[in-house]
Order: C-alpha cells, then sequence, then structure tokens
C-alpha cells in the first residue's frame, strides 16, 4: 500500500482531530507530494493513522487525512486483529486501538507498537527488517 502526502501541518487535519494530533502549529516529519509506502494501520474511535518511515527514515505513526491512496493493494502476508492484542480480556493494559492491520509483530505484539514509537532497538529491527521486504516494490514505483 502507497499514500501520498496531501498536507504536514496541524491545519491540514480535519477540525475535529488537531487537538489529538497537536495544535494548528503542528509539523509532521512527511513531505507534501511525497508517495510514503504504509507498513500497518490502526483505528482508534474514528481515528485511522498510519505506520511510514517519515522524512527522518524512522518509523512513525501519522493521521490518516493527511495523504491519499495511491496503490491499495494490501501485502499478502498482513494480518488483522479486531481487537488488538492489548483489547483482549484479560491482556493488560490499555487499549485505545479498536482494529490493528498490518506486518505481524505490529498487529499482534502490544510492546512492539508502544517500541517503534519510544525507539526500542528491537523493536527498529523488526520494523527495518520488515522495510527491506517492500523494497523492490518501492523501486519499481
Amino acid at each position: 500500500m502507497r499514500m501520498e502526502c496531501l498536507g504536514n501541518r496541524g491545519t491540514d487535519l480535519p477540525v475535529q482531530d488537531i487537538d489529538h494530533y497537536g495544535t494548528e502549529h503542528t509539523r509532521f516529519d512527511v513531505t507534501v507530494g511525497r508517495e510514503y509506502t504504509v507498513y500497518a494501520l490502526t483505528m482508534a474511535g474514528p481515528r485511522l493513522d498510519v505506520l511510514i518511515a517519515d522524512d527522518t527514515g524512522r518509523p512513525g505513526w501519522y493521521p490518516a487525512p493527511l495523504f491519499r491512496v495511491t496503490d491499495p493493494a494490501l501485502p499478502a502476508h498482513w494480518e488483522f486483529a479486531y481487537p488488538p492484542a492489548a483489547g483482549r480480556p484479560g491482556a493488560g493494559g490499555p487499549a485505545a486501538d479498536t482494529a490493528r492491520w498490518g506486518y505481524p509483530e505490529v498487529v499482534r505484539s502490544e510492546r512492539h507498537g508502544a517500541g517503534l514509537v519510544e525507539r526500542d532497538p528491537d523493536a527498529l529491527l523488526v520494523f527495518y527488517r520488515e522495510q527491506q521486504r517492500y523494497r523492490p516494490e518501492e523501486r519499481e514505483g
């Protein structure tokens, strides 16, 4: 799946989402007009976020309204969870996500998803390995 960036500021978001993602002055590390490979998606209530490698080269969750889909094809190895693991009874921990789909580790492990945000070396290694699976596809696009 590939998406093109349409905006990179808080003001580019729907009004009801601005406070959730920062302020109207927030700047996101993405470039308008650039295409990004999507590695996962997560839904929390009415909000949809996409996991991409941003302009820093690191993984980050970004609001889907900043993008438009340019290639809707999903990788064959992706998985889906509704609700994600942390939201299952007895799994422990709060879960804001209501659904998640993407590569297996990001779907199966709440720890992995948190590790990406916290820049945990093990989580980043898994992400970068996953990213390598997409390289031939990115060169074609």
